[in-house]
């Protein structure tokens, strides 16, 4: 399967490098949240300042991991070094932002200080960026697994470690409900409970998980796309919380 996202990390790259003026990449990626990318890549700043041929391999690396990180934010980010940084002209600014923009975008948005989170969505994103969600599924429930238990222990709310997910889930519902205002949001987290459910057994019987036979691309997105929609709620809802 061919890696689009790489392929376009490539032809970013090599624009930015072949027509900068000098970026200071250290603030451009504090600036838009990406400097975790920096202490990764070392070799960024020091290639950049030696004029060292690896550069142009560092700048793509960097997109690359941008643009799998939050794709939102990495084409602000592209875009403003374009526009400050660089010579390329107006429109093939805006040609490059466009198909930046045009791709379908469901991968985890997600930037923890736990390194084990960090590494399951990066494999995560990984396999969606590569058009094989089927790849993410597995991954995707020992994310969640990880998720809501993490929050349980948060929030002091009791579970046993043999316990499935959609029977953690259930006992955080319980907890999250008095900070929502609407009972539809509840009916739909309540709703979820059997979804993790069903989870598991998609999981199990239909993942790499084990010797299944694997479930279609289609239905692949359309689980995926449901789980991370739940996760990116509650995340908002956390935020709430602890402010």
């Amino acid at each position: 399967m061919v890696d689009k996202l790489k392929l376009k990390a490539i032809e970013i790259g090599n624009l930015i490098v072949e027509n900068e003026t000098e970026i200071m990449w250290d603030h451009i990626l504090e600036a838009f949240d990406f400097d975790v990318i920096l202490e990764e890549n070392q070799r960024l700043i020091r290639s950049q300042y030696f004029h060292d041929e690896d550069y142009v391999d560092n700048v793509i690396n960097v997109v690359d991991t941008a643009l799998r990180i939050d794709k939102k934010e990495a084409g602000e980010m592209i875009e403003y070094i374009f526009n400050n940084y660089t010579t390329v002209d107006k429109t093939q600014i805006e040609e490059v932002i466009n198909d930046i923009n045009q791709w379908e975008d469901y991968s985890i948005k997600s930037k923890t200080t736990d390194e084990n989170i960090n590494s399951l969505i990066a494999n995560i994103n990984d396999s969606i960026n590569k058009g094989e969600p089927v790849f993410a599924l597995d991954r995707l429930h020992t994310l969640m697994n990880n998720y809501v238990k993490g929050l349980c222990l948060r929030h002091d709310i009791n579970f046993e470690d043999k316990d499935k997910l959609d029977s953690i889930f259930k006992q955080y519902v319980k907890f999250i409900t008095k900070y929502i205002d609407s009972q539809m949001t509840i009916t739909i987290l309540k709703s979820s409970i059997s979804l993790f459910s069903q989870f598991n057994q998609v999981r199990n019987n239909y993942s790499f998980a084990h010797d299944n036979d694997i479930l279609n691309d289609a239905e692949s997105k359309l689980i995926f796309k449901q789980i991370v929609n739940i996760k990116e709620f509650i995340d908002t809802i956390e935020n709430e919380i602890n402010c």
